[in-house]
C-alpha cells in the first residue's frame, strides 16, 4: 500500500506501467513514410484538385498529451487510489470485531453497520483475516461462539445478516468464548459497546486487551438507549419510570401511551437532572381510558427496552355493585357501598346501579351487597354473563339470611349464626390460614379480624371442595362455584361492619382483587395455566408474529420468567388473558 498525503493506492504496483509513457510518446511521434508517385498521365487532371482530407507530416503535439494523459488516468485507476481511508490497523495479526448486538444497540445499529463495512474494508485492503464475537445469545441453550478466521468478504456477509435482539447482551458468556480465541501475533480489537455496562464488562475489556490492542467504540452517553421500567398506578394516572446511562446534561423526553390500533391516549414529558439516571413521566389516564391502553412508549425511540406492553394488571377492571343495605340512605357511611367502594377504587372502575343498569356496558364483576331474592330476568341474565366468564361476588346480610333464591354456590341454612352474643357462650371467630387450593392462597390472615354472625352452609359432599376461606372452628366463611367460564361466590358475612370487622382490614382490599382477578379476559391465579406465545418483540421494540424459537411459559414461572432467545419479550397466553413479557 502506498500513501502520498491523504491519498493512498491499494495496488501500487501497477503504478509502475507509469514507466512505458516514454515509450507512448516516442511512438505517438512516429511519422508515417511518404507516398509513393508514379507517373500516370491520365491522373493529371485528379492532381489539379484540391483533397477533401489532408493528413498532417507529423501528429500535433496537443493530440499526443491527451492521449498521454489519458494513459496515465487508466493506470492510476487500476491502481485503486482511496482518499482519506481511515488509519491502519494495528499490529500484524487479525481484526477481532467485538459486536454488542443486544437490545441497547438498536437505537444506533445504522451508524453501528456503517463503521463495521468501514473496518472489513481496512482490513480487506491490509489482507487481513477477521474473526466476529456477538455478545447476545443467538439460539436457545447454546453457548456464545466467536467464529473462525475468514476473509473480510466472508465476514462482510455474517455482518450484514446481523440484528439486534430483544434481549440484554451476555458479557459473561462472550468473555467465556473470548477465552477460546488463540491469536497468533498483535491483533487489531475493536469492541463495539453499547454503553451500558454491568459487572463483566471490565473482565472482558481485560481479555480482549490481551489479544493487542483494543478500540472501544460507543455513543455519547445522550445518544444511547434508554429504558422504559414498570408503571405503578395511583388512582387515576400511572406513574412511569424512565431509566438512561446518567450524563452530563439535561434530557427531555415524551412518554405517551398508545392504544391496540396506535391511536395516541395520552402523552407526556419528562426531563432528567444532570448526573441523573432516573426520571419518571406521569399519565392522566382516568376511567374506561386506560383499559384501551396497549402499549407505554418513549416518543422517537427505536429498541425494545422503550416499550413497555400493557396487560390485564395495569387496567382497571369495571366492577358494578347491587346494594339492598338499607341505611345506605340514611347513613351512608356505613352502608355496604361505601366500604367497597374504597376498597375497589385503588384497582377498579366502580358503578353503582341495579343489575340491568350495569348490564348496559361491559363488566368484569357484579357485586351483590346483601340482595334478597332476585328476579327471574335478573337471575338469567347474571346466568348467562357468568357463563362467558364474568364473576359474581354475593355478600350476606339479613336479607339473604331471611330469603334467597338459588344463586347462590352452596345450600344455606334458615336464619343465621350470631358468635359472641349476650346468649351465646361462644366468642367471635378467627379466621384459619388460607388453603393452596384457594384463590386467597398466599394471603396473610390478620390475627384482630373477627367475624359476629354468618350465615351458615348445609354440610354436603361437594362443601370443602367448594371452600375458600374458614373460620377457626371450621365453618365456611367464603364458598364458590364454576359457572360456565365464570365464577358465583358467596362471602358469608356483610360487606359493612355489621357482621364483622373484616371490611375494614386490608385483608378485605386483598381478597377483593383477587376476585377481580378471576374474571375473564384478566390475568387469573391459576399457576398450573401453560401460556403459549402469542405475539414476540424484535430489537427494535416492534410486534409481529411469535418467533419460531419461542416457547410457551408456566403461569407459576411467568414472574422469574427473563427475556432470552427461548422467551423473547411480547404477549403469552390467549387473547382473552394474555400476559405481557417486558424487559
Amino acid at each position: 500500500m502506498l500513501e502520498l498525503g491523504g491519498l493512498v493506492f491499494s495496488s501500487p504496483w501497477l503504478l509502475a506501467a507509469l514507466a512505458a509513457l516514454p515509450a507512448l510518446w516516442w511512438l505517438l511521434r512516429v511519422t508515417p513514410p511518404s507516398p509513393r508517385l508514379v507517373s500516370f498521365p491520365p491522373m493529371r487532371l485528379l492532381l489539379a484538385l484540391r483533397p477533401n482530407e489532408e493528413t498532417p507530416a507529423r501528429t500535433p503535439w496537443w493530440l499526443i498529451l491527451l492521449r498521454m494523459l489519458l494513459a496515465a488516468l487508466v493506470i492510476l485507476a487500476l491502481a485503486h487510489p482511496l482518499l482519506n481511508p481511515g488509519a491502519k490497523l494495528n499490529g500484524s495479526g487479525p481484526l477481532i470485531l467485538v459486536i454488542d448486538d443486544g437490545w441497547a444497540s438498536a437505537a444506533d445499529w445504522q451508524i453501528r453497520q456503517q463503521k463495521i463495512g468501514e473496518m472489513l474494508d481496512q482490513a480487506e485492503r491490509e489482507n487481513r483475516p477477521v474473526r466476529v464475537l456477538t455478545t447476545a445469545p443467538a439460539a436457545p441453550k447454546e453457548p456464545i461462539r466467536a467464529s473462525e478466521l475468514m476473509r473480510a468478504a466472508a465476514a462482510r456477509q455474517i455482518t450484514a445478516s446481523l440484528q439486534p435482539k430483544p434481549w440484554p447482551a451476555d458479557r459473561a458468556g462472550a468473555l467465556a468464548a473470548a477465552q477460546d480465541i488463540a491469536v497468533e501475533g498483535s491483533a487489531h480489537v475493536v469492541w463495539l459497546a453499547n454503553g451500558v455496562g454491568d459487572a463483566d464488562a471490565a473482565a472482558l475489556a481485560a481479555r480482549l486487551q490481551s489479544f493487542g490492542s483494543l478500540i472501544v467504540i460507543e455513543q455519547p452517553a445522550a445518544g444511547r438507549a434508554r429504558l422504559l421500567h414498570a408503571p405503578k398506578s395511583e388512582g387515576d394516572t400511572l406513574n412511569v419510570p424512565v431509566l438512561r446511562v446518567p450524563g452530563p446534561q439535561t434530557q427531555s423526553v415524551w412518554v405517551r401511551a398508545v392504544s391496540e390500533d396506535g391511536r395516541l391516549i395520552a402523552r407526556e414529558q419528562t426531563e432528567f437532572a444532570a448526573g441523573e439516571g432516573a426520571a419518571t413521566a406521569i399519565l392522566s389516564l382516568p376511567g374506561e381510558v386506560r383499559n384501551d391502553v396497549a402499549r407505554i412508549e418513549i416518543e422517537g425511540g427505536s429498541n425494545a427496552g422503550e416499550v413497555f406492553l400493557v396487560d390485564e394488571r395495569w387496567r382497571r377492571r369495571p366492577v358494578g355493585i347491587v346494594s339492598g343495605d338499607i341505611s345506605e340512605a340514611e347513613q351512608p357511611l356505613l352502608s355496604s357501598i361505601y366500604y367497597l367502594e374504597r376498597a375497589l377504587r385503588p384497582f377498579a372502575e366502580v358503578r353503582r346501579g341495579t343489575v340491568a343498569n350495569l348490564f348496559n356496558r361491559e363488566l368484569a364483576v357484579v357485586i351483590l351487597a346483601d340482595v334478597g331474592k332476585l328476579l327471574d330476568s335478573e337471575n338469567a341474565a347474571l346466568e348467562e354473563w357468568m357463563a362467558k366468564g364474568g364473576v359474581t361476588l354475593r355478600f350476606a346480610g339479613p336479607k339473604l339470611a331471611s330469603g334467597h333464591d338459588d344463586l347462590i354456590p352452596v345450600r344455606l341454612r334458615g336464619g343465621g349464626r350470631e358468635l359472641g352474643g349476650a346468649m351465646s357462650w361462644s366468642e367471635p371467630a378467627r379466621l384459619l390460614p388460607f388453603e393452596e387450593s384457594s384463590p386467597f392462597s398466599g394471603l396473610e390472615t390478620p390475627r384482630d379480624v373477627r367475624i359476629q354472625r354468618q350465615v351458615l352452609a348445609e354440610p354436603a359432599l361437594d362443601l370443602n371442595q367448594k371452600t375458600w376461606a374458614r373460620l377457626s372452628d371450621g365453618t365456611p366463611l367464603v364458598t364458590a362455584e364454576k359457572r360456565g367460564r365464570g365464577w358465583l361466590i358467596l362471602i358469608h358475612t356483610t360487606a359493612n361492619t355489621d357482621w364483622s370487622n373484616l371490611p375494614i382490614s386490608g385483608l378485605f382490599v386483598d381478597m377483593l382483587r383477587r376476585i377481580v382477578g378471576l374474571s375473564a379476559g384478566v390475568v387469573s391465579d391459576d399457576q398450573s395455566a401453560v401460556l403459549p406465545p402469542l405475539q414476540t418483540m424484535d430489537g427494535f421494540g416492534r410486534l409481529g408474529a411469535p418467533s419460531s424459537e419461542a416457547i410457551s411459559i408456566s403461569a407459576g414461572a411467568f414472574a422469574d420468567a427473563r427475556p432470552a432467545p427461548s422467551t423473547p419479550p411480547g404477549y403469552y397466553g390467549r387473547e382473552a388473558g394474555r400476559r405481557a413479557l417486558n424487559l
